[in-house]
């Protein structure tokens, strides 16, 4: 009997941590009003790590963040603060300190930090207005700077620039209709930026890519070894087999694939042929599209941890940098840094081609057709870096 109740206890154990696992976890840091939201309750499509406190500063909220968040691993993190900073006399530059400090010290743990700006008190406040303000010009300009997400939770909740009086009893604190309306913004803002948790049918995953999976499978060989999975840049290399010596290698590259839609292809085109070896080279689409890099970073994650699952080891690749867009260049070096990271501190294979290809004006000027697309020479390079490594690892034909 008892060993019966201890499996009955550890099934339901595992079937609550397998919920669990599948929702995007999400982080909150957040004190005063952030603090009376229920954010598990009022988000139950992702699974809550609420490290707040109503009462502290935001510089008072490092205090053992390992513990109350960051082991959680949560793909992003709400930020909420000001008005206990402002009430209790913070200057301005040491409240923005603090926020600089959690955000970066989210950011390194891979919690992508995503910043609320303050709420506005009402019309009778108008010291304190001025005041929070200056903190949310202040913190628009410092997300901007860093591509951190930056959201305005205001709506519905204003009358004009002021806290409407329908949704406060005293002026600065939300009642629970202001709450409710609070919890719903933030819940629509989370939804553009992390996906719901529902695992994408297979069948539907099949069917949107389907012409692309048919299109790759029958141009593969028979025996798949290694796998390129990509968007144009490794669908343009066409039959990488003579570019690698080998007669093993599946192109499964498609030209204008975001991330996203590489995962519809990933079990169909990758695992299901059991290569030893995939190298991933995605990205760049999705920021053509303004896909957030915080999303391209989770796919990619994803895709890796799939990979893994399957039994193929990845090697993921840097995103190319493009010819002469020093503003598009800065948000990839951000993107490949934070993969490059990512893959050091999980044991992934990392494989930059910048070094090769780029320069201070971003991808070289002989190795593109088009700015973005390389040419012959390019290609020459990048199959170059995959000969190495393969001849490194001792993987033969």
């Amino acid at each position: 009997m008892k060993r019966t109740l201890f499996f009955i206890w550890l099934f339901s154990g595992l079937l609550i941590a397998a919920e669990c696992c599948a929702r995007p976890v999400v982080g909150f840091i957040t004190n005063g009003e952030g603090c009376n939201v229920d954010w598990r309750k009022e988000l139950p499509e992702y699974d809550v790590a609420d490290a707040g406190d109503k009462n502290f500063l935001l510089s008072q909220q490092l205090w053992n963040l390992d513990e109350r968040l960051l082991n959680r691993r949560p793909e992003f993190c709400i930020v909420y603060s000001g008005l206990p900073e402002i009430l209790l006399g913070q200057p301005l530059p040491r409240t923005l300190e603090a926020f600089r400090t959690i955000c970066e010290r989210l950011d390194a743990a891979g919690a992508r930090p995503a910043i609320l700006l303050t709420l506005p008190a009402s019309g009778e406040h108008p010291y304190l207005n001025s005041r929070i303000s200056r903190l949310n010009e202040a913190l628009k300009a410092f997300a901007a700077s860093r591509d951190y997400a930056c959201f305005d939770p205001s709506a519905g909740l204003t009358d004009g620039p002021y806290l409407s009086a329908g949704y406060t009893a005293d002026g600065l604190m939300l009642n629970e209709a202001g709450l409710a309306q609070f919890a719903a913004n933030v819940r629509d803002f989370l939804g553009g930026m992390l996906p719901s948790g529902e695992t994408l049918p297979a069948s539907v995953r099949s069917n949107l890519a389907s012409e692309v999976i048919r299109r790759i499978l029958a141009q593969s060989p028979a025996k798949v070894r290694i796998v390129l999975l990509g968007d144009s840049l490794t669908a343009n290399g066409k039959d990488w087999n003579p570019r690698l010596g080998r007669r093993d290698v599946r192109n499964a590259g498609q030209g204008g694939y975001l991330t996203g839609q590489m995962l519809w292809m990933l079990d169909t085109c990758v695992v299901a042929a059991r290569p030893e070896i995939c190298f991933v080279l995605a990205g760049i689409n999705d920021l053509f599209n303004d896909i957030p890099p915080a999303t391209v970073f989770a796919n990619q994650r994803q895709i890796v941890t799939r990979l893994i699952a399957g039994g193929v080891r990845p090697v993921v690749q840097s995103v190319l940098f493009v010819h002469d867009n020093a503003a598009l260049n800065a948000r990839i070096g951000a993107l490949n840094a934070r993969l490059r990271e990512w893959c050091a501190a999980n044991g992934i294979d990392w494989l930059d081609l910048n070094p090769a290809l780029a320069d201070a004006n971003g991808l070289k000027r002989e190795y593109t057709t088009d700015g973005t697309h390389l040419t012959e020479q390019g290609y020459a390079i990048w199959s170059g870096q995959l000969r190495h490594y393969l001849d490194n690892r001792n993987t033969n034909p």
